[in-house]
């Protein structure tokens, strides 16, 4: 299996160099992606909600909460396109790779919004491939759905955070990119 790479593009974006590798080895197996992030949206829903009570700005609780139930929605939605490929979601095992995403969430509430926000342009990487591979007419409306939304609260946290903040967007790309390494070769056993 060859690395993932990413490489840099206009505004700074990441995105995932091997693209045309990830579609072949999720094609027949998008069921697996479904359970993954079924999973790393429940994760992002427990470890968000938790930060709402200490925020004091309306505007940014607003955000996080939207953040908060957007995953929780997404997450209903992964699930069941799991089921729907005859995956059980709740089987999943999360790599330690997976689990370092969710450990590296700082504690700093500025920089844990520009780490959600490394994480969304993550996500929308991942979004853009699997909508490639879709195969049913329901995973890709759902896909299409989840993009959708997906790049909206892209564009509220990056107003929200501003420039100030792009390491902590950088180490979550960093250990996306990680997790990806071990993660696509892991699909073939789960799909």
């Amino acid at each position: 299996m060859v690395p993932l790479r990413w490489t840099l593009v206009h505004k700074g974006r990441r995105v995932l160099e091997n693209r045309s590798q990830l579609e072949q080895v999720l094609r027949g197996r998008l069921g697996a992606a479904f359970a993954r992030h079924a999973y790393g949206m429940r994760r992002w829903v427990d470890l968000f909600a938790v930060r709402l009570p200490e925020i004091r700005d309306p505007h940014l609780t607003e955000l996080v909460a939207a953040i908060v139930h957007q995953n929780a929605r997404h997450a209903v939605l992964f699930r069941e396109r799991a089921v729907a490929h005859e995956l059980d979601p709740d089987r999943y095992e999360c790599p330690p790779e997976g689990e370092a995403t969710y450990e590296g969430i700082p504690e700093d509430l500025d920089e844990t919004l520009a780490y959600a926000l490394g994480s969304l342009e993550h996500f929308a990487d991942l979004l853009a491939v699997y909508a490639e591979v879709a195969q049913l007419p329901r995973d890709a409306e759902v896909l299409a759905e989840v993009r959708a939304e997906n790049d909206r609260a892209i564009a509220k946290l990056r107003a929200a955070v501003g420039h100030s903040s792009n390491g902590a967007a950088a180490t979550a790309h960093q250990l996306y990119r990680v997790r990806e390494l071990v993660e696509t070769p892991l699909y073939v056993n789960r799909g």
